[in-house]
Protein backbone atom coordinates (compact mmCIF):
# COMPACT_ATOMS: atom_id res chain seq x y z
CA UNK A 1 0.00 0.00 0.00
CA UNK A 2 1.59 3.33 -0.71
CA UNK A 3 1.95 5.79 1.64
CA UNK A 4 -0.21 8.33 0.14
CA UNK A 5 -2.91 5.92 0.77
CA UNK A 6 -2.07 5.02 4.35
CA UNK A 7 -2.40 8.62 5.24
CA UNK A 8 -5.51 8.73 3.32
CA UNK A 9 -7.28 5.83 5.20
CA UNK A 10 -5.58 7.45 8.74
CA UNK A 11 -7.45 10.42 7.86
CA UNK A 12 -10.58 8.95 6.97
CA UNK A 13 -10.83 7.10 10.22
CA UNK A 14 -10.51 10.82 11.96
CA UNK A 15 -12.97 11.98 10.13
CA UNK A 16 -15.52 8.84 10.64
CA UNK A 17 -14.51 9.40 14.38
CA UNK A 18 -15.83 13.05 14.56
CA UNK A 19 -18.89 12.17 12.23
CA UNK A 20 -19.78 9.87 15.76
CA UNK A 21 -18.70 12.37 17.77
CA UNK A 22 -21.18 15.09 16.32
CA UNK A 23 -24.03 12.22 15.98
CA UNK A 24 -24.24 12.33 12.31
CA UNK A 25 -26.80 10.05 11.06
CA UNK A 26 -25.62 6.66 9.82
CA UNK A 27 -26.84 7.46 5.71
CA UNK A 28 -24.99 10.92 5.71
CA UNK A 29 -22.24 9.60 7.59
CA UNK A 30 -22.10 6.70 5.04
CA UNK A 31 -22.47 8.93 1.84
CA UNK A 32 -19.68 11.76 3.40
CA UNK A 33 -17.11 8.91 4.70
CA UNK A 34 -17.20 7.79 0.50
CA UNK A 35 -17.60 10.95 -0.84
CA UNK A 36 -13.95 11.72 1.39
CA UNK A 37 -12.95 8.14 0.23
CA UNK A 38 -13.38 8.82 -3.44
CA UNK A 39 -11.97 12.08 -2.74
CA UNK A 40 -8.67 10.65 -1.70
CA UNK A 41 -8.39 7.82 -4.38
CA UNK A 42 -10.04 5.31 -2.33
CA UNK A 43 -12.49 2.79 -3.60
CA UNK A 44 -14.53 1.64 -0.46
CA UNK A 45 -16.81 -1.17 -0.47
CA UNK A 46 -20.00 -0.43 2.58
CA UNK A 47 -18.39 -3.56 4.15
CA UNK A 48 -14.64 -1.78 4.37
CA UNK A 49 -16.71 1.64 5.18
CA UNK A 50 -18.40 -0.25 8.21
CA UNK A 51 -14.86 -1.62 9.37
CA UNK A 52 -13.48 2.26 9.44
CA UNK A 53 -16.22 3.14 11.59
CA UNK A 54 -16.12 0.40 13.97
CA UNK A 55 -12.37 1.10 14.37
CA UNK A 56 -13.25 4.72 14.99
CA UNK A 57 -16.10 4.10 17.24
CA UNK A 58 -13.34 2.14 19.06
CA UNK A 59 -10.88 4.24 19.67
CA UNK A 60 -13.66 7.08 20.03
CA UNK A 61 -14.07 4.94 23.54
CA UNK A 62 -11.02 4.90 24.38
CA UNK A 63 -10.24 1.12 23.88
CA UNK A 64 -7.23 1.09 22.06
CA UNK A 65 -5.54 2.43 24.93
CA UNK A 66 -4.95 -0.45 26.80
CA UNK A 67 -5.10 -0.62 30.91
CA UNK A 68 -2.41 0.75 32.71
CA UNK A 69 -0.44 -0.72 35.92
CA UNK A 70 -1.53 0.77 38.88
CA UNK A 71 -4.76 1.57 37.60
CA UNK A 72 -8.32 1.16 38.79
CA UNK A 73 -10.38 -1.10 37.16
CA UNK A 74 -14.13 -1.82 38.00
CA UNK A 75 -14.90 -5.28 37.09
CA UNK A 76 -18.77 -6.36 37.81
CA UNK A 77 -19.05 -9.96 39.42
CA UNK A 78 -20.02 -12.26 36.38
CA UNK A 79 -24.28 -11.87 36.65
CA UNK A 80 -26.63 -14.94 35.33
CA UNK A 81 -29.92 -14.45 34.04
CA UNK A 82 -30.64 -18.13 34.03
CA UNK A 83 -28.44 -20.01 36.16
CA UNK A 84 -25.25 -21.69 33.65
CA UNK A 85 -27.48 -20.62 30.43
CA UNK A 86 -28.01 -17.41 30.06
CA UNK A 87 -25.47 -14.78 31.03
CA UNK A 88 -25.91 -11.00 31.80
CA UNK A 89 -25.02 -8.40 29.96
CA UNK A 90 -22.84 -10.39 27.17
CA UNK A 91 -23.37 -12.38 24.01
CA UNK A 92 -25.07 -15.59 24.41
CA UNK A 93 -25.28 -18.11 20.92
CA UNK A 94 -27.69 -20.58 20.88
CA UNK A 95 -27.15 -22.98 18.45
CA UNK A 96 -29.39 -25.59 16.79
CA UNK A 97 -30.72 -27.05 13.68
CA UNK A 98 -33.81 -25.94 11.93
CA UNK A 99 -36.93 -26.57 13.30
CA UNK A 100 -35.71 -27.99 16.68
CA UNK A 101 -37.16 -24.60 18.34
CA UNK A 102 -34.91 -21.97 19.01
CA UNK A 103 -36.92 -19.50 18.84
CA UNK A 104 -39.91 -20.31 20.75
CA UNK A 105 -37.04 -21.82 23.19
CA UNK A 106 -36.09 -18.82 24.12
CA UNK A 107 -39.79 -17.49 24.21
CA UNK A 108 -40.58 -19.95 27.03
CA UNK A 109 -37.38 -18.40 28.93
CA UNK A 110 -38.90 -14.77 28.76
CA UNK A 111 -42.36 -15.97 29.62
CA UNK A 112 -41.12 -18.20 32.64
CA UNK A 113 -38.74 -14.44 33.28
CA UNK A 114 -41.87 -12.40 33.35
CA UNK A 115 -44.64 -14.82 34.57
CA UNK A 116 -43.28 -17.45 36.31
CA UNK A 117 -41.71 -18.43 40.02
CA UNK A 118 -38.20 -17.63 39.44
CA UNK A 119 -36.91 -20.64 37.78
CA UNK A 120 -37.28 -22.46 34.06
CA UNK A 121 -36.19 -26.20 33.71
CA UNK A 122 -34.93 -26.53 36.90
CA UNK A 123 -32.16 -23.70 36.78
CA UNK A 124 -32.72 -20.34 38.82
CA UNK A 125 -34.03 -17.11 37.03
CA UNK A 126 -32.41 -14.14 38.31
CA UNK A 127 -33.70 -10.78 38.92
CA UNK A 128 -37.10 -9.00 37.34
CA UNK A 129 -37.63 -9.51 33.62
CA UNK A 130 -35.98 -6.95 31.69
CA UNK A 131 -37.39 -4.93 28.53
CA UNK A 132 -36.49 -7.81 25.91
CA UNK A 133 -36.32 -6.22 21.91
CA UNK A 134 -36.92 -9.18 19.35
CA UNK A 135 -34.79 -8.54 15.99
CA UNK A 136 -36.75 -11.23 14.45
CA UNK A 137 -36.03 -11.09 10.64
CA UNK A 138 -36.01 -14.34 10.36
CA UNK A 139 -39.52 -15.34 10.47
CA UNK A 140 -43.17 -13.20 9.55
CA UNK A 141 -45.50 -11.80 11.66
CA UNK A 142 -47.86 -15.43 11.63
CA UNK A 143 -44.54 -17.46 12.93
CA UNK A 144 -44.17 -15.11 15.67
CA UNK A 145 -48.01 -15.06 16.43
CA UNK A 146 -47.36 -18.98 16.67
CA UNK A 147 -44.76 -18.37 19.12
CA UNK A 148 -45.15 -15.29 21.29
CA UNK A 149 -48.89 -15.80 21.85
CA UNK A 150 -49.08 -19.09 23.65
CA UNK A 151 -45.97 -17.61 25.58
CA UNK A 152 -47.84 -14.56 26.76
CA UNK A 153 -45.98 -12.30 24.92
CA UNK A 154 -48.60 -11.57 22.60
CA UNK A 155 -52.32 -10.90 22.41
CA UNK A 156 -54.98 -11.13 20.23
CA UNK A 157 -57.20 -8.26 19.76
CA UNK A 158 -60.14 -9.54 17.31
CA UNK A 159 -60.43 -9.53 13.91
CA UNK A 160 -56.78 -10.87 12.86
CA UNK A 161 -54.99 -8.09 14.85
CA UNK A 162 -52.75 -8.41 17.43
CA UNK A 163 -50.80 -6.66 20.24
CA UNK A 164 -47.15 -7.30 22.01
CA UNK A 165 -47.17 -7.53 25.42
CA UNK A 166 -44.66 -6.14 28.58
CA UNK A 167 -41.92 -7.04 28.83
CA UNK A 168 -41.44 -7.15 24.54
CA UNK A 169 -40.99 -3.06 23.66
CA UNK A 170 -39.79 -3.63 19.89
CA UNK A 171 -40.20 -6.53 17.34
CA UNK A 172 -38.59 -6.52 14.34
CA UNK A 173 -40.01 -9.51 11.43
CA UNK A 174 -39.48 -10.29 7.67
CA UNK A 175 -41.89 -8.29 6.56
CA UNK A 176 -40.56 -4.86 9.17
CA UNK A 177 -36.76 -6.23 8.88
CA UNK A 178 -33.69 -4.80 10.82
CA UNK A 179 -30.56 -6.40 9.53
CA UNK A 180 -26.95 -6.13 11.47
CA UNK A 181 -25.49 -3.49 8.79
CA UNK A 182 -24.57 0.45 10.34
CA UNK A 183 -28.42 1.76 10.21
CA UNK A 184 -29.44 -1.77 12.12
CA UNK A 185 -26.77 -1.59 14.44
CA UNK A 186 -27.24 2.09 15.44
CA UNK A 187 -31.19 1.54 15.71
CA UNK A 188 -30.92 -1.51 18.26
CA UNK A 189 -28.48 0.49 20.14
CA UNK A 190 -30.89 3.56 20.63
CA UNK A 191 -33.03 0.83 21.65
CA UNK A 192 -31.23 -0.62 24.03
CA UNK A 193 -29.85 3.03 25.73
CA UNK A 194 -33.53 3.72 26.22
CA UNK A 195 -33.41 0.81 28.95
CA UNK A 196 -29.65 1.91 30.25
CA UNK A 197 -29.69 0.34 33.43
CA UNK A 198 -32.54 -2.61 33.25
CA UNK A 199 -29.74 -4.70 31.01
CA UNK A 200 -32.36 -5.22 28.12
CA UNK A 201 -32.44 -8.64 26.45
CA UNK A 202 -31.91 -8.16 23.12
CA UNK A 203 -33.17 -11.25 21.43
CA UNK A 204 -31.92 -11.94 17.82
CA UNK A 205 -33.02 -13.74 15.22
CA UNK A 206 -31.16 -15.67 13.06
CA UNK A 207 -27.68 -14.89 12.13
CA UNK A 208 -27.58 -15.67 8.73
CA UNK A 209 -30.91 -13.44 7.81
CA UNK A 210 -29.73 -10.66 10.64
CA UNK A 211 -26.38 -10.30 7.85
CA UNK A 212 -27.87 -11.30 4.43
CA UNK A 213 -27.81 -7.55 2.97
CA UNK A 214 -23.62 -7.89 3.91
CA UNK A 215 -22.90 -10.51 1.31
CA UNK A 216 -20.71 -12.16 4.12
CA UNK A 217 -19.04 -15.63 3.46
CA UNK A 218 -20.36 -17.28 6.36
CA UNK A 219 -17.18 -19.63 6.05
CA UNK A 220 -14.66 -16.91 6.54
CA UNK A 221 -13.87 -14.80 10.13
CA UNK A 222 -14.88 -11.33 8.83
CA UNK A 223 -18.88 -13.48 8.88
CA UNK A 224 -18.49 -12.17 12.72
CA UNK A 225 -17.29 -8.36 12.01
CA UNK A 226 -21.48 -7.18 12.33
CA UNK A 227 -21.49 -9.21 15.70
CA UNK A 228 -18.31 -7.38 17.20
CA UNK A 229 -19.65 -3.93 16.27
CA UNK A 230 -23.01 -4.27 17.81
CA UNK A 231 -21.97 -6.14 20.96
CA UNK A 232 -18.90 -3.03 21.56
CA UNK A 233 -21.91 -0.52 20.52
CA UNK A 234 -23.78 -2.41 23.67
CA UNK A 235 -21.44 -2.19 26.25
CA UNK A 236 -22.89 1.60 27.31
CA UNK A 237 -26.60 -0.25 27.71
CA UNK A 238 -25.46 -3.24 29.32
CA UNK A 239 -27.74 -5.69 26.85
CA UNK A 240 -27.79 -8.95 27.47
CA UNK A 241 -27.95 -10.32 23.79
CA UNK A 242 -29.38 -13.95 22.69
CA UNK A 243 -28.12 -14.43 19.35
CA UNK A 244 -29.80 -17.35 17.23
CA UNK A 245 -27.68 -19.06 14.85
CA UNK A 246 -28.31 -22.40 12.34
CA UNK A 247 -26.05 -25.18 13.21
CA UNK A 248 -23.89 -27.33 10.87
CA UNK A 249 -26.24 -30.44 9.87
CA UNK A 250 -22.47 -32.19 9.86
CA UNK A 251 -21.66 -31.01 12.96
CA UNK A 252 -24.85 -30.73 14.82
CA UNK A 253 -23.67 -33.70 17.10
CA UNK A 254 -20.44 -32.36 18.08
CA UNK A 255 -19.64 -30.00 21.06
CA UNK A 256 -21.53 -26.53 21.21
CA UNK A 257 -18.23 -24.61 19.88
CA UNK A 258 -17.76 -26.72 17.14
CA UNK A 259 -21.83 -26.79 16.06
CA UNK A 260 -21.84 -23.69 14.29
CA UNK A 261 -22.72 -23.26 10.63
CA UNK A 262 -19.66 -21.83 8.47
CA UNK A 263 -16.79 -20.66 10.76
CA UNK A 264 -15.97 -20.99 14.33
CA UNK A 265 -15.52 -16.89 14.49
CA UNK A 266 -19.33 -16.24 15.90
CA UNK A 267 -18.59 -19.24 18.57
CA UNK A 268 -15.63 -18.21 19.62
CA UNK A 269 -17.28 -14.13 20.48
CA UNK A 270 -19.14 -15.49 22.57
CA UNK A 271 -19.36 -16.21 26.64
CA UNK A 272 -22.27 -18.49 26.09
CA UNK A 273 -23.06 -21.22 23.71
CA UNK A 274 -26.22 -23.17 24.44
CA UNK A 275 -26.55 -26.03 22.27
CA UNK A 276 -29.93 -27.85 21.16
CA UNK A 277 -30.43 -30.77 19.22
CA UNK A 278 -32.69 -33.95 18.38
CA UNK A 279 -31.76 -36.24 21.45
CA UNK A 280 -32.92 -39.13 18.50
CA UNK A 281 -32.68 -37.75 15.29
CA UNK A 282 -34.00 -40.84 13.62
CA UNK A 283 -36.91 -41.55 15.51
CA UNK A 284 -39.36 -38.53 14.60
CA UNK A 285 -41.77 -38.82 17.15
CA UNK A 286 -39.26 -38.46 19.64
CA UNK A 287 -39.82 -34.62 20.37
CA UNK A 288 -37.18 -34.32 23.12
CA UNK A 289 -34.13 -32.01 22.56
CA UNK A 290 -30.57 -32.10 23.91
CA UNK A 291 -29.65 -29.01 26.02
CA UNK A 292 -25.65 -28.84 26.51
CA UNK A 293 -24.26 -25.51 27.37
CA UNK A 294 -20.34 -24.06 26.79
CA UNK A 295 -19.09 -20.87 28.11
CA UNK A 296 -15.81 -19.13 29.43
CA UNK A 297 -16.60 -19.38 33.26
CA UNK A 298 -20.05 -21.62 33.51
CA UNK A 299 -20.35 -24.88 34.92
CA UNK A 300 -21.36 -27.03 31.65
CA UNK A 301 -25.16 -27.89 31.55
CA UNK A 302 -26.68 -31.02 30.51
CA UNK A 303 -30.24 -31.50 30.06
CA UNK A 304 -33.14 -33.33 28.32
CA UNK A 305 -36.21 -31.20 27.66
CA UNK A 306 -39.29 -31.21 25.86
CA UNK A 307 -41.72 -29.08 23.77
CA UNK A 308 -45.34 -30.10 25.52
CA UNK A 309 -46.56 -27.31 23.54
CA UNK A 310 -46.01 -24.57 22.14
CA UNK A 311 -43.45 -22.20 23.90
CA UNK A 312 -43.89 -24.46 26.78
CA UNK A 313 -41.13 -26.96 27.71
CA UNK A 314 -40.44 -29.84 30.64
CA UNK A 315 -37.06 -30.93 31.83
CA UNK A 316 -36.85 -34.61 31.60
CA UNK A 317 -33.54 -34.36 34.18
CA UNK A 318 -29.67 -35.12 32.50
CA UNK A 319 -28.73 -37.53 29.47
CA UNK A 320 -28.05 -40.02 32.28
CA UNK A 321 -31.88 -39.68 33.97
Amino acid sequence: MQSEDISALKALKEFAKQLLINKVPWHERTTLLRAQALEARLSMSDKEIMAIVADARKENRGETNGINQGEEIYIPDEKWAWDNIIASNTFNLVVALQKVGKSAFISGFISSWKYGTGDFLDNKIHDKCPPVIIAGTDQNLGDWKEILVPAGLMKRLGNNKYEILDPVKKLWHRGNPIHFDDQGIETLTSEANKYKGQSPLIFADAYSCLVSPLGLNEALPEAAEPNHSLCEAFEDSGATLVLLHHASKSRSHERASNASRGGNALSAAASQIIQLHWLNEENKSDQRIALTTEGRNSKPVDLVIEQIDRSQYISHGSKAD
